[in-house]
């Protein structure tokens, strides 16, 4: 094995983590690049699909068991779906929304497990799974499905946008309802003047003269860092979720950089080496999985934070 098949090898482990644009499902707008149909889409979907044939069936209603005073009949499916829905709630929704942490438990809890699935099925290689069923089945020829979904950039600033029309949403509601208890003004009034009011509510309480005189800069430049801190959530998702990615690439290239020497070379590193960078793949992948976990409870919590901060029209 030669160094330039090494390389081309590794080129093949780092394709997991790239984009790969369907065929015909790429337009330009001047030079720039449109993608509708790609790998990580596809990933995205596939786990979007999962999860509403997963999710949907277990979150239907339950009866209540026969006999006296007995409860409802769980399955080990629906009490694991009871548990997430309640780490969200404990551990995302009461500490950044408190009072109204069941008004947006819904929104955090899919976005949360929407971020995991995904997350999730980026550790596992669905490209050659798929490629190998292309060769029977002719949609699939030409169309590779599977990826990191969260390690591509769009992806996780789709997610942050997601994020941002939420806190916008929520806030111009909030302004609505807020402005109407007040004033008693007709709620369709209240609602055209929500995206005002709602900005206006951003700029901390000044008064007398300075106050007016600052009231919309400072409310712009709110406006300017809430945009700031939905960026930032789409930064941290992708750069840690590629870093994991890159990483495991890298003991894996040491591993064949190695080999290749041995067959090249007869060179004895391979045997110290090769353990050491199998053993740290391993861990590597192990700790993904933490990592995927984790990256998805610190998006969703930030996202929580956010609407506490920017969505009330008190802030």
């Amino acid at each position: 094995m030669s160094l330039l098949a090494t390389m081309d090898v590794g080129q093949y482990i780092l394709h997991h983590m790239e984009d790969h644009p369907w065929a015909g499902c790429q337009f330009y707008i001047g030079s720039m690049p449109v993608t509708w149909m790609s790998s990580g889409i596809a990933a995205m979907l596939l786990a979007a699909v999962t999860l509403v044939a997963v999710v949907v069936p277990l979150a239907r209603p339950v009866g209540v068991g026969a006999g006296a005073g007995a409860g409802p009949k769980l399955s080990r499916g629906k009490n694991l779906l009871e548990i997430i829905v309640v780490f969200v709630r404990d551990n995302i929704a009461r500490p950044a929304l408190h009072r109204r942490a069941y008004a947006y438990l819904s929104f955090l809890t899919s976005l949360f497990v929407f971020i995991l699935a995904m997350n999730l099925i980026g550790l596992i290689p669905l490209g050659p799974v798929f490629t190998a069923l292309g060769h029977h089945i002719p949609f699939l020829r030409g169309r590779p499905i599977g990826g990191a979904a969260t390690s591509i950039g769009t992806v996780c600033l789709a997610m942050a946008a997601i994020a941002f029309a939420t806190l916008i949403g929520a806030g111009l509601v909030q302004s609505a309802k807020r402005f109407h208890r007040k004033h008693h003004w007709p709620m369709a009034v209240c609602v055209l003047l929500s995206p005002v009011l709602w900005f206006l509510s951003l700029c901390p309480p000044i008064s007398g003269v300075p106050g007016i005189i600052l009231l919309v800069p400072l409310a712009a430049l709110e406006l300017f860092g809430a945009i700031l801190k939905c960026i930032s959530l789409m930064i941290r998702l992708c750069a840690n979720m590629l870093a994991g990615h890159v990483l495991l690439a890298v003991l894996m290239l040491f591993t064949l950089q190695t080999l290749s020497s041995w067959i090249e070379y007869g060179s004895v590193h391979l045997f110290y080496v090769g353990p050491l960078c199998i053993a740290g793949s391993v861990m590597a992948s192990l700790l993904d999985l933490l990592v995927a976990g984790i990256q998805a409870y610190i998006f969703t919590f930030l996202t929580a934070i956010f609407l506490g901060m920017y969505a009330e029209a008190s802030h």
